[in-house]
């Protein structure tokens, strides 16, 4: 069975690859919202709901049905049953390519992340479904939708280029007991640090979940440049006033040779006529392969070695080369490259060099980096997390906040043994998530957050 999360107007946020969410049954269908009973009293449900329209209600839940014990907001002294709605009139747009005709039913948005307020915790504010990450109104949740857009037509046009330039699949006839994966097409809007869209980026993502471990892949792992060793490399540029340059690989999975023998499915919007029934075969990795960064990793550190650059034994992600002029470092994360250099005519000619062998960006001197905002001037480079640390303090309802120049309460002591109310622990969590990422520029909140990082098996109020 599916379930489809349904806010106040009886508004579908998704099905399984259209980004919502989606609660499958197992193999039998059972699952917690299954068993509800045909011919319920639908007035007298919708009654007992204020978020319930006309002609929405709630069945009754049959005996023993409900959440198990245990889940579910930790304040809740009584588990809740599960809700469900009458279906709206018309279900067929809601579906995608992955429905197989199982059982559908709609809950509230509530009933699945909770109440709308959290004790211990700000009021949530949900003006807008997106706010929950179901969807976004920039962000077009399938092909549908997106293909009405001349910014995401020409989006997908690039990606499409990119995959037919570097010869990733060839089209064939299916071989016997072939199971292809199906392909879908994800949107995200680029942004800079000032959080202006700076560009539509559309990928076509392989549903590599269905993959089986030994079969379809083997190793899966890439390593990535740690937060350490990127401000290591920062700092190592500022005492020698190096400049910082950044480039991007554009499709950057596409480019390594598979293996493994993968079939797909014709991607979404650009099935070849009369030719529906056939299947792609991959020559290259494609995103979402579960080997996808493994190859990509390894084709990478190829080509770094052999333009003589040397893989740090402690850091696999950084590279260095002494040249005539001077040495050069690269810091690699997935596809984002971090250069410096003694000599600019050397950092030119590694970019010249990258450019011949991958589709590049080149973005210029680095000013925004996995979060964090980078400012390169004559006395050094400055590291700050402002975007970061507003957005973090809008989530957790303290947007208007008056400043402190003390992290926490003085000789303040907390315990494990709380007798106070508990909280919602998944949002606690969350919270103190983005705390310790905000570390790494500032290291003056590190005794606060390391203390209220303590409590995150069971927080309370006080905490």
């Amino acid at each position: 069975m599916s379930t489809f999360v349904i806010d106040e107007e009886v508004e579908e946020l998704g099905h399984g690859g259209q980004g919502g969410i989606c609660v499958q049954g197992g193999a039998d269908g059972a699952s917690a919202v299954d068993g509800v009973g045909e011919g319920d009293d639908d007035a007298s449900a919708a009654t007992s709901n204020p978020r319930l329209g006309a002609g929405e209600a709630t069945p009754p839940m049959p005996k023993g049905q409900g959440m198990p014990e245990g889940q579910g907001s930790p304040a809740a002294s009584v588990v809740a049953p599960v809700r469900q709605l009458t279906p709206p009139p018309d279900t067929a747009k809601y579906l995608d390519a992955d429905y197989d005709g199982e059982p559908v039913h709609y809950r509230l948005v509530n009933d699945v992340v909770g109440p709308t307020t959290p004790p211990g915790l700000a009021a949530r504010e949900l003006d807008e479904a997106e706010e929950l990450l179901f969807g976004s109104a920039e962000e077009p949740p399938s092909y549908a939708e997106a293909e009405k857009d001349a910014h995401w037509r020409q989006a997908m046009e690039e990606e499409m280029n990119a995959i037919m330039e570097n010869g990733t699949w060839e089209l064939v006839e299916p071989p016997p007991s072939c199971r292809p994966i199906s392909l879908k097409w994800v949107y995200k809007v680029k942004r800079d640090e000032l959080g202006e869209v700076v560009r539509h980026k559309a990928r076509l993502v392989a549903r590599g979940f269905v993959q089986r471990e030994g079969v379809d892949f083997n190793e899966v792992f890439a390593s990535v440049a740690r937060m350490e060793s990127v401000r290591l490399l920062l700092a190592l540029a500022a005492t020698r006033a190096w400049n910082v340059h950044h480039m991007d690989v554009k499709s950057a999975f596409l480019n390594r040779d598979l293996k493994e023998e993968v079939y797909v499915n014709q991607s979404p919007g650009y099935v070849v006529n009369s030719q529906g029934h056939r299947v792609l075969r991959l020559r290259k990795a494609l995103y979402g392969l579960r080997q996808a960064p493994r190859a990509w990793n390894q084709k990478l550190d190829t080509v770094l070695k052999e333009m003589e650059f040397k893989r740090c034994e402690s850091e696999h992600a950084l590279y260095t080369r002494r040249a005539e002029h001077g040495q050069l470092v690269v810091g690699v994360y997935v596809d984002d490259l971090v250069i410096t250099g003694a000599s600019k005519k050397e950092i030119e000619a590694f970019k010249a060099q990258m450019k011949k062998t991958f589709r590049m960006s080149d973005l210029g001197l680095l000013t925004y980096y996995l979060g964090i905002e980078v400012e390169q001037r004559k006395d050094g480079i400055t590291l700050c997390q402002s975007s970061y640390a507003r957005k973090l303090l809008e989530r957790s309802g303290m947007g208007e906040c008056r400043p402190n120049k003390t992290p926490m309460e003085e000789k303040l002591k907390l315990s494990k043994d709380s007798k106070a109310g508990k909280v919602d622990a998944t949002s606690y969590r969350s919270i103190v998530g983005g705390l310790r990422y905000l570390v790494h520029t500032r290291p003056d909140l590190a005794f606060a957050v390391g203390y209220v990082s303590r409590f995150m098996a069971e927080p309370r109020k006080d905490h």
